[in-house]
């Protein structure tokens, strides 16, 4: 017997008094009912704003990752092009050189100077204003005690550097600050070019100039701006003249704030919401500085509002409830977790702490995420009682009219929720299309409504699991099942994605040159991860293997093209390094190119293992870029060259020590007696067995070369 029918044999059998106690007991359970729909809907809301924060902190750590690696690219290039002005005859007719001085002259200084408000300076009076600059030239100061006379062979070689600072400060202008060399003679050269220099400034004094020459490799820090109080990530690296002696140092500034100008909170939490820059001094004396405030913002504008607190700033990580968070920070884990904070409940999601560089926090209040909830529970809730209050009135006055709502209310009750159980039959069965059709005019309509859009959300997540799986099995597709038979040499290769699909890429390729057989080699590593560097490895591997039939040997246009077409074809967040060379088992040689892709390793009869470095920039960055090749490697039987993709020596393991390039020396001294199978798979069980727990977070790709 159906509900209703009981409902309408009781109203007609007992008594007022029985009927008020069905009242009560549909009150109770409308109520519970309502509940449990608010219930569900604060756990759904907590779940989509947990993944939605997840999904930005690591946004922040990609965006940050990416742009630092441009910097270094950046640097690069600039210790490059100093040596080589160093290590050259000064030319004959140098360019124009304006020292700090005649910034200050209007009839010396350059003609194009211009203000900008990313570049400001103090007044004597303390108010910011911009600072005159000038794109097309550099500013040479000389430390106290030079004079030009002294260092003019120099200033010559120096005289050509706005050329080379001004095509990698247009690679992304809004990236780059200051881009600056300072030599041992005393020679400081700046772009953009500006004035204003102390005369007792000397660079040679800096702690980025200290440290770069002490440790001898590229160097970081993040120090504050006195001047506009904002964050600035200051990249320096050694220079070397001819003879190998210590030349100087390059360096390049980024405003740190560049690096939130594609970061973005949801606009229904901007009011609300908190985001912050931190570090973590884990060897703090005192637990309560452990956790410093770097920056704060509190606007929608998140790529320039962000601003140091007046004074230092710090989160109690003595609080209790901070104590899991402290756990994440140590371990470098991104999180996202419900914390009372000073009263207040609210998410917090922050990115993962690699070594003492800062990371976001974003803390949005608990009750903003489930505002939505509140809402429909005090509608419900209003609903229920209004219903209830209408009722009664109705039952006391005629109880005929009682039991005829009663059948309308059942009707509208039991109805609905038939026909969601029926439809959540037909929706656990995979049949995503199922429908309600409910016009009650109250929650349950409401229901009806998100019960009809889960159908198409759990479709698409379908088909996007499908999908996903798909573009896997087709990308794997694309690379070479097996090494083919080479003679001479023994080859072995293979690639391992982190995610479903990546852009890492090798491929042998057999060529025909005049009867004899070679064989393309190819390994590449396009910037990222997912759909879309899979989408550009693709593209990439089609486009060689046409301009290897057109181009053969010729690797210098080869790569000069394939450069071209992935400039105009890749969005901006895209590039690609790649190493691609021509195997003559004949002779045992191989003629190569590198675009970007570096170091390699060539294992020498003699035991010792030699790195190659790359002769020029990655793929897909700068149009009509020319690339020349690196010297022939002749084989000597015995002799091993790996190539591989930056996964390897970048791996890290769970206190942060990266794999490193001489653990690959000595696993290839190790094993240069194995195959080429064998010294590829030793290799992935070095890197598996050094990272232990911590999950793989770059693509791995090796080729591995023995001449026999």
């Amino acid at each position: 017997m159906k509900f209703r029918t009981r409902l309408l044999i009781l109203l007609l059998t007992i008594t007022l008094l029985p009927l008020s106690l069905s009242f009560l007991f549909q009150r109770g359970s409308m109520l519970h009912f309502g509940n449990k729909l608010a219930s569900d809907t604060h756990v759904l809301l907590n779940s989509s704003a947990t993944t939605l924060l997840h999904t930005l902190v690591d946004d922040f750590g990609r965006i940050l990752k990416r742009d630092k690696a441009m910097g270094l690219l950046a640097l690069q290039i600039q210790a490059q092009a100093v040596e080589c002005r160093l290590s050259s005859a000064a030319p004959e007719y140098p360019q124009p050189i304006f020292f700090s001085t005649d910034y200050a002259s209007p009839q010396n200084r350059p003609e194009d100077l211009i203000e900008t408000e990313k570049r400001q300076r103090l007044t004597k009076g303390g108010k910011l204003i911009p600072i005159p600059v000038s794109y097309s030239q550099q500013v040479i100061f000389l430390a106290q005690g030079r004079k030009p006379l002294e260092v003019a062979e120099e200033l010559k070689q120096m005289s050509s550097m706005p050329d080379v600072y001004k095509t990698l400060h247009n690679i992304q202008p809004d990236l780059f600050l200051w881009q600056y060399t300072a030599l041992e003679s005393g020679i400081h050269s700046s772009y953009p070019g500006k004035g204003g220099y102390p005369d007792s400034y000397d660079p040679r004094q800096r702690q980025w100039y200290k440290d770069a020459v002490a440790k001898g490799e590229p160097i970081q820090q993040i120090l504050t701006d006195l001047t506009t109080g904002t964050l600035i990530l200051t990249l320096a690296r050694p220079i070397y003249a001819a003879d190998g002696k210590l030349a100087g140092v390059t360096a390049l500034d980024i405003d740190y704030r560049q690096f939130f100008a594609d970061w973005s909170i949801p606009a229904e939490w901007v009011d609300d919401a908190k985001s912050m820059v931190l570090i973590y001094h884990e060897d703090a004396p005192d637990p309560m500085q452990q956790l410093e405030v770097l920056l704060r913002n509190r606007s929608e504008d998140y790529s320039l509002d962000w601003r140091m607190p007046v004074e230092h700033e710090y989160l109690d990580m003595t609080d209790p409830q901070l104590q899991e968070i402290q756990h994440d920070l140590i371990n470098g884990t991104s999180a996202v977790r419900k914390i009372t904070y000073q009263g207040e409940e609210s998410l917090w999601a922050y990115g993962s702490r690699i070594a003492d560089e800062p990371f976001p926090l974003v803390i949005v209040p608990y009750q903003q995420i489930i505002t939505q909830a509140v809402i429909a529970e005090k509608y419900v809730n209003q609903q229920i009682s209004l219903s209830l209050k209408i009722s009664a009135a109705l039952t006391v006055f005629v109880v005929a009219a009682a039991i005829l709502l009663a059948i309308i209310r059942s009707r509208k009750v039991t109805q609905p929720v038939m026909q969601l159980a029926t439809a959540a039959n037909q929706l656990s069965e995979g049949n995503f299309d199922a429908k309600v059709e409910i016009h009650t005019g109250d929650e349950l309509e409401n229901l009806g409504h998100i019960f009809n859009g889960l159908g198409s959300r759990l479709k698409e997540r379908e088909q996007m699991k499908q999908s996903l799986a798909l573009a896997k099995e087709i990308q794997q597709q694309l690379l070479p099942d097996s090494a083919p038979i080479c003679p001479n040499f023994d080859l072995a290769a293979l690639s391992l994605y982190c995610d479903e699909t990546g852009g890492d890429y090798f491929d042998y390729i057999e060529l025909k040159s005049s009867g004899q057989q070679k064989f393309g080699l190819a390994v590449g590593d396009v910037s990222g991860h997912g759909i879309g560097t899979a989408l550009v490895m693709a593209t990439a591997r089609g486009v060689l293997h046409s301009l290897v039939d057109r181009h053969g040997s010729n690797l210098e246009t080869l790569t000069s093209e394939l450069n071209d077409y992935l400039c105009r074809g890749t969005a901006d967040a895209y590039f690609m390094t790649m190493f691609y060379g021509v195997l003559n088992p004949e002779d045992r040689s191989l003629a190569w190119i590198s675009a970007g892709h570096a170091p390699f390793f060539f294992y020498q009869t003699d035991g010792q293992v030699k790195e190659l470095y790359s002769s020029g920039i990655p793929l897909g960055i700068i149009k009509g870029t020319p690339y020349e090749m690196g010297p022939i490697t002749k084989f000597i039987p015995g002799e091993i060259l790996l190539i591989g993709t930056d996964g390897i020596w970048e791996a890290r393991n769970m206190d942060g020590e990266m794999f490193g390039t001489e653990r690959v020396h000595e696993l290839l001294i190790r094993h240069a007696e194995a195959s080429a199978d064998s010294i590829a798979k030793q290799l992935i069980t070095a890197l598996d067995s050094f990272r232990g727990d911590q999950s793989r977070d770059d693509d791995i790709t090796l080729m591995v070369v023995k001449a026999c």
